[in-house]
């Protein structure tokens, strides 16, 4: 088993490392308070979500099953979103920024993209006609989207607090 685990890692190309690097440079980020502005809260999310749907699509093509749980994670990531509350803490700076308090969410999400899709191709790489099988099929795309999804809803609700108060923060759940 560890010899197999390893052929997998050696076969894997240099550039992926390093996009994990980077990935997990801007998820410990996240993970301490940090400012933005509104136009720029929506780049993570944005490219996140084009990312994991270009992930999907990559593997299974623009066929109808994984985009459709594609967006059926997107909703559901969302959805989520209502129970978790994330971010809870958004003060709104009289510059127009917004300062979000630090959390491990986005390095989770961040891991679960960069995992998932790592998994997917090596599996498809191991095993083609997985991407013939309906449950995995509709299974990834839906992983894919809800860690979009939550990180869209993220954003919006930071967006949202902005709004109704210099200071909200929200009670824990």
């Amino acid at each position: 088993m560890t010899q197999f685990a390893l052929a997998i890692l050696s076969h894997t190309p240099p550039w992926v490392w390093l996009i994990l690097a980077a990935l997990v440079a801007l998820g410990l980020r996240q993970a301490r308070d940090h400012e933005v502005s509104p136009s720029r809260l929506w780049i993570q999310p944005v490219v996140l979500a084009a990312l994991s749907l270009s992930g999907t699509v990559s593997a299974f093509g623009a066929q109808a099953l994984p985009l459709a749980g594609w967006l059926a994670g997107v909703l559901l990531g969302a959805t989520a979103n209502q129970q978790l509350r994330l971010p809870r803490l958004v003060q709104l700076l009289p510059d127009g920024r917004l300062s979000i308090g630090g959390s491990w969410v986005p390095m989770a999400l961040l891991m679960l993209i960069f995992w998932l899709r790592y998994a997917v191709a090596v599996s498809l790489s191991l095993s083609p006609t997985l991407a013939g099988e309906p449950v995995f099929v509709a299974l990834a795309g839906a992983l894919y989207g809800a860690a979009s999804g939550l990180f869209g809803a993220r954003a919006w609700r930071a967006l949202q607090q902005r709004g109704n108060a210099l200071v909200v923060v929200a009670t824990p759940a």
